[in-house]
C-alpha cells in the first residue's frame, strides 16, 4: 500500500527512509547553537553577494527562518541594499504562493508555530512578473530569478529533504510546467551547514532537484 502526501505518491519504504532521516537531522541540529546559525546566515550573505546568479537576478525568493534554521535576516538586508525585489512564501491550502515583501513589517506571524509570512494585500510574484513582461520584456529575454529554498537536509547533487508536505516540490514543478507568456530563468540554491549534509537524499520522481547547494561551516568560513 502506498502513502500519499498531497499529489506526491511514495512507496512506504521511501517515505520511511525520509522520515528516519528527518529525525536524524533534527537531532543533529539540536547540537547547533542559535549563535552558530546567526553566524552561518552572515556567512551565507558573504558567499551570495559575489555569486554570479545573485548579481544578475533582480528578483529573489527568500523565506523567514525559524528556530533551528540558518538565519536569513542577513540575506534580507543584502537584497534590500542591492536593490532587489524580494518575495516570501505564504501557505494557502495545499500550495505556497509568493508575495512581494519590501520591509520587515510586511511579515506577520501565522498559525500555531507563528511562522512569519507575508501579510494580506501584497502583490504576488505572478503580478510582478506580468508587470515586468508587459513593460520591458518585449524581446523575450528570460527574467532571472534566484530562489533560496529551505530544507532539512541536502546532498551535493542538489537533492533536498523537506519537512514532508511537498509545498516547494509542487511550487517548483508548477514553475517548470506553467506556460508563461514570457521565459523565466529560475536558479535554485539550498543553504546548509555540515550537520544537514547527506551522501544522497532519497527521492521520488516528483522531488525537485536544486541547481546548487552551498555548505557553510556555521559561519566561520564558507566551503
Amino acid at each position: 500500500m502506498e502513502s500519499i502526501q498531497g499529489d506526491n505518491i511514495e512507496s512506504p519504504t521511501l517515505a520511511e527512509q525520509k522520515q528516519s532521516l528527518r529525525k536524524t537531522i533534527k537531532g543533529r541540529l539540536k547540537t547547533v547553537s542559535p549563535d552558530e546559525l546567526r553566524q552561518a546566515g552572515l556567512a551565507a550573505a558573504e558567499r551570495l553577494k559575489t555569486h554570479p546568479r545573485w548579481k544578475r537576478a533582480p528578483l529573489v525568493l527568500l523565506y523567514a527562518s525559524m528556530a533551528g534554521e540558518i538565519d536569513t535576516a542577513p540575506l534580507f538586508r543584502l537584497a534590500k541594499t542591492g536593490g532587489k525585489t524580494l518575495f516570501y512564501p505564504r501557505i494557502e491550502g495545499e500550495e505556497i504562493q509568493f508575495y512581494q515583501v519590501d520591509e520587515v513589517l510586511d511579515l506577520q506571524p501565522q498559525g500555531p508555530w507563528h511562522i512569519l509570512e507575508p501579510r494580506q494585500g501584497l502583490p504576488s510574484l505572478l503580478e510582478r512578473l506580468n508587470a515586468i513582461s508587459s513593460s520591458s520584456n518585449e524581446t523575450r529575454v528570460p527574467i532571472p530569478i534566484l530562489g533560496i529554498i529551505p530544507g532539512l537536509a541536502f546532498d551535493r547533487q542538489g537533492g533536498r529533504l523537506g519537512k514532508g508536505k511537498g509545498y516547494y516540490d509542487r511550487f517548483l514543478s508548477s514553475i517548470e510546467k506553467k506556460d508563461f507568456p514570457y521565459p523565466l530563468d529560475l536558479y535554485t540554491i539550498g543553504l546548509c551547514i555540515p550537520e544537514q549534509v547527506l551522501d544522497r537524499v532519497p527521492r521520488s520522481p516528483l522531488d525537485r532537484v536544486l541547481n546548487e547547494v552551498i555548505i557553510l561551516d556555521k559561519g566561520l568560513a564558507p566551503n
